[in-house]
């Protein structure tokens, strides 16, 4: 046992001063082996790169627990001395690198963090480390999260501007870990929390939402199949109508629904276009108001008649950009009523919010997604359709109509597409 600690404990040293030494550490990651036949260290380095040779993890870590362990409630009652909180984050970065997923070694760091024994510069680059062997890691971004809410408090506390880098770096960290691991919800997730928190301490918010629009194309278009990319994308749809500060007229969108979709001239006044979409306005709008809704419906109507339209033809049994097209029907059905201050009525809200299908209640939000499997439901209730009065009369309800009906006539037999043309049918009501 102490000829396996002393080797653990050189072992911990290595490793700790391979990060503490080298600011471009790209990654981490076990190598599997059997047995140590060759008599040397397990650690490898080579190239900004870090590796652990798998047979040693058992020792390694059962040492680091232990002695984690044993000071955890002094560290918490602070009664550990100064210079023994250095030496712990030594077992605390073994540990964590092994198995990252325990909540007690993370807020062991917080701890070092608050006290100032780590700073916090080091400690980002760490849970990048960690993020690059386990990108699922959701204690990783919570501790990075918890790191950038220290820094925004402190720069806020001293009046300073958040320089733009760290949300760049942000955003190369999560396109890392969505990279090395298919649908990883905690990386997108981490980027929805960058855009509200970092992204809304920038004057050109507007800048930054289009370049995300544009990686978020670029992302779908080679991950067809991952729910997660077009799940941020619908973020970044829903932020350009609710975000206050995006106020800039996305050209390339705009230019593409009046010169390509209507086929007119664009004469540069964008109130004319709602006005022809969506009727005359029941009240004055503001410009930035005006342009907001310009952005959104521009950006549904972009995706639906040319992103999700040509992705559909070259992969038709693909459920994510069904979906995807369910959500960009739904919410462009619906804008006429939000821009007249109308309330959404649906058969759901008639009959109290609620629906019964097999036994299930379901919500409003459920009818944007939800199908039944088989494909023989004539009997199927219309789970909602807004009244003529409300929607149908626009012109914006004609160009989806039609767009959709064209979509569903198409005869080859796919079962995502029979699925959608019952969707179309029993929940958004078109014959």
């Amino acid at each position: 046992m102490a000829e396996s600690n002393a080797m653990s404990s050189r072992i911990l040293r290595t490793i700790e001063s391979i990060i503490k030494n080298d600011h471009e550490l790209q990654e981490f990651t076990i190598i599997p082996t059997e047995d140590n036949t060759k008599n040397k260290s397990p650690v490898l380095y080579l190239e900004h790169n870090l590796g652990l040779e798998s047979w040693c993890i058992k020792h390694v870590y059962q040492y680091a627990c232990s002695v984690l362990f044993e000071h955890k409630l002094q560290l918490s009652r602070r009664k550990v001395p100064y210079s023994e909180m250095e030496k712990l984050n030594q077992f605390l970065i073994g540990a964590i690198l092994i198995n990252p997923d325990v909540g007690t070694f993370w807020n062991m760091k917080r701890e070092l963090v608050e006290r100032d024994v780590l700073k916090v510069e080091d400690e980002l680059n760490f849970s990048k480390i960690v993020l690059s062997h386990k990108s699922k890691s959701n204690e990783a971004f919570a501790y990075r999260r918890w790191l950038l809410s220290r820094v925004l408090d402190k720069m806020a506390t001293n009046n300073l501007e958040v320089p733009l880098n760290i949300l760049q770096t942000e955003f190369s960290v999560a396109d890392m870990a969505s990279l090395k691991s298919p649908n990883n919800y905690h990386s997108w997730n981490h980027r929805i929390w960058c855009m509200e928190n970092i992204g809304s301490h920038y004057n050109n918010v507007s800048h930054i939402v289009f370049s995300e629009l544009s990686y978020s194309q670029e992302w779908i278009n080679n991950h067809i199949s991952e729910h997660a990319g077009y799940h941020y994308r619908q973020y970044l749809i829903k932020l350009v109508k609710e975000h206050k500060k995006i106020v800039t007229l996305f050209e390339s969108f705009y230019n593409f629904v009046v010169k390509t979709l209507l086929n007119t001239t664009n004469d540069g006044d964008c109130g004319n276009l709602l006005t022809y979409l969506l009727g005359k306005p029941n009240r004055t709008r503001l410009l930035e108001e005006t342009c907001s809704y310009v952005n959104y419906i521009s950006i549904l109507l972009y995706d639906f008649v040319v992103l999700v339209d040509k992705l559909n033809k070259v992969f038709p049994e693909h459920e994510a950009l069904f979906s995807h097209r369910k959500f960009l029907a739904y919410h462009l059905l619906k804008v006429p009523c939000d821009y007249h201050g109308i309330e959404f009525k649906t058969k759901l809200d008639q009959d109290k919010g609620l629906h019964v299908i097999d036994g299930k209640n379901i919500t409003e939000s459920d009818a944007v997604i939800n199908v039944k499997s088989d494909c023989e439901s004539d009997r199927w209730p219309k789970l909602f359709k807004v009244s003529p009065s409300k929607s149908e009369i626009y012109n914006l309800y004609g160009i989806v109509s039609n767009c959709e009906k064209n979509f569903a006539s198409q005869n080859y037999s796919v079962l995502q597409l029979a699925k959608y043309r019952k969707w179309l049918a029993h929940v958004v009501g078109f014959e």
